[in-house]
């Protein structure tokens, strides 16, 4: 008898915000989704969340700790599912002039972004390479592109989408399609429109990208044919400057 079918997405925070999008979008497909978050609350809303098809489950666990990691990777074998899918969508984009930053806030967008993602990656690759499946990262502009006051960030984010990239090279022949998805402009959700709420509006219709197209273009990575896998692709509103 065939396995369930399952899909794990890091970094999922309130409501109306990426990650939970992600977990929705997998689980109207008919994904068993294991959505992963820091906070307890977070998590015991997402498990409460309404879906037609499919289910979400919410574990609490941070990906910059190695223990955490693994008992999040643990909890999905014990399911007895087939993992098909991991989506990197932790991140903390947090800003400030170079000579203010001290040690501590330049490692700590380092270890969310890139030491997260490697550790979530080791975990991730071997039960992949069993039946093929998907590793999908959420990077940002400063992915490509750094400005202050986001130097910390930029350098964050590119080490992530380097070990994507270097990823993509060494997996993709072993069946795991490997992509980075570049979200460039405002995401409408809670984080700006709660927080920013002047700056949110001044954007003006569809100036922000909206969450479900975001997470409609995940999923389409992930059923991308073999013959035309995407390694990168960016995601901006029509009014974006690039």
């Amino acid at each position: 008898m065939a396995k369930e079918k399952s899909v794990l997405v890091l970094g999922v925070g309130p409501d109306q915000g990426l990650g939970v999008a992600l977990c929705k979008k997998f689980a109207e497909e008919g994904y068993t989704v294991f959505g992963c978050g820091r906070n307890k609350e977070n998590m015991n809303s997402l498990e409460n969340t309404s879906v037609s098809n499919g289910t979400i489950r919410g574990v609490v666990a941070d990906v910059t700790n190695p223990d955490d990691v693994i008992n999040v990777f643990k909890k999905i074998d014990e399911s007895e599912t087939q993992l098909e899918s991991v989506i990197y969508n932790a991140g903390n984009n947090n800003a400030k002039p170079f000579l203010d930053m001290d040690l501590a806030f330049f490692q700590d967008l380092w270890e969310v972004c890139a030491k997260g993602a490697f550790l979530v990656s080791q975990q991730a690759i071997p039960r992949l390479l069993e039946g093929g499946g998907s590793l999908l990262f959420t990077g940002a502009t400063a992915s490509i592109r750094s400005r202050p006051p986001f130097t910390a960030f930029a350098a964050a984010k590119s080490a992530e989408r380097s070990l994507a990239q270097g990823l993509s090279k060494e997996f993709g022949p072993q069946g795991i399609h490997v992509a980075h998805v570049i979200i460039d402009g405002i995401i409408d959700g809670d984080k700006v429109n709660l927080r920013f709420p002047d700056f949110a509006n001044s954007k003006g219709e569809d100036g922000k990208l909206d969450i479900e197209s975001i997470a409609e273009n995940f999923l389409m990575l992930h059923k991308q044919k073999k013959s035309t896998w995407s390694f990168e692709i960016d995601l901006r509103p029509w009014s974006e400057n690039w």
